[in-house]
């Protein structure tokens, strides 16, 4: 059965967050949360940090972007130019941040794409510097590693890195089906909800508190035809779908895009089913924008109303509690 939330009490409480920093008075302008995100970044397009900051931001999100590589544009086009950062360039930056008292105002640090496996020492140690100056802090990571279709694709020993270690330090996980397979050692693909399920449930007892599979493709209720998403925690399981839009050029960014909007909703007060949902509407107004306009690149500028107040039951997104 399609869970079909009061669509008054979702609207109301979409509006009430959305402006809760602007109300009758400038004194009464609240601190919007805070994130640190490390990940690429592409100076033509949308990938990593050029797919995830701008709609953070346009939720209303200080994002503090910290870039892993500075590409010309994202790899599938065959050629770019840019470089890969040292580790140190990460720690660096950080430094400066805590120089200037910065650290205890972070609220998250939000990891992506790294271009080697020292970086993946580094973020650690960052993530845990903003800990010991702001407890609350949380560290979502997206463990990027590859897609189901296309295999791993990153660098030497990062694949080992998150399943070894960044695992167990992340609070929230934003696997795809080929990571969340390979962060749990698996030898063969995920091929059913109920694979997937089994393997999220395995990082919920190594301590993450929740897990957000960003994309189900074949292993999905519906195998395919729509875009799904699941969602487990502690206090429940969620599974959402939204219509899959054909592109002869799939775009890349897509999974940056949900997870930073994902974390978002979070730190802006939703609850993790309302997040989950949100977060399938924000991707199919991006795709639907993207789509009209014959485009490769994600458009999030031209889809940022949608962003802000994604479609949601109306435009076929579908929601079920699981467990």
């Amino acid at each position: 059965q399609i869970a079909a939330p009061g669509m008054a009490r979702m609207r109301q409480a979409l509006i009430s967050r959305t402006f809760r920093y602007f109300s009758a008075g400038a004194s009464s302008v609240s601190r919007p949360p805070a994130v640190l995100s490390i990940q690429s970044h592409v100076v033509c397009g949308a990938a990593g940090n050029s797919a995830a900051v701008f709609p953070m931001r346009r939720l209303g999100v200080d994002v503090w972007p910290l870039n892993t590589v500075q590409f010309s544009n994202h790899t599938q086009y065959g050629k770019w130019t840019g470089h890969v950062f040292p580790p140190e360039h990460i720690t660096q930056i950080v430094d400066g941040i805590d120089a200037i008292e910065g650290l205890p105002r972070c609220d998250a640090v939000l990891s992506g794409y790294l271009g080697s496996e020292p970086q993946g020492g580094a973020v650690l140690e960052v993530v845990r510097r903003v800990k010991e100056a702001n407890p609350k802090a949380v560290y979502c990571c997206d463990p990027v590693m590859g897609h189901p279709e296309k295999g791993c694709i990153v660098a030497p020993g990062v694949a080992e890195f998150f399943a070894r270690e960044a695992v167990s330090a992340a609070d929230i996980l934003c696997p795809n089906t080929l990571e969340l397979q390979l962060l749990t050692g698996g030898a063969e693909a995920l091929a059913s909800l109920d694979q997937v399920r089994a393997a999220t449930d395995q990082l919920l007892q190594r301590g993450a508190k929740c897990v957000f599979v960003k994309h189900l493709g074949p292993a999905g209720l519906e195998g395919g035809p729509r875009f799904e998403m699941l969602l487990a925690t502690e206090e429940g399981t969620w599974h959402v779908s939204a219509p899959l839009l054909h592109f002869d050029r799939p775009p890349v960014g897509v999974g940056d895009l949900t997870s930073g909007t994902f974390l978002a909703r979070r730190l802006l007060g939703y609850s993790w089913e309302d997040a989950l949902e949100l977060t399938a509407g924000t991707y199919h107004a991006v795709m639907s924008a993207t789509s009209q306009l014959g485009a490769y690149e994600l458009q999030l500028v031209a889809a940022q109303d949608g962003l802000a107040s994604p479609p949601r039951v109306d435009a076929g997104i579908q929601m079920k509690r699981l467990g």
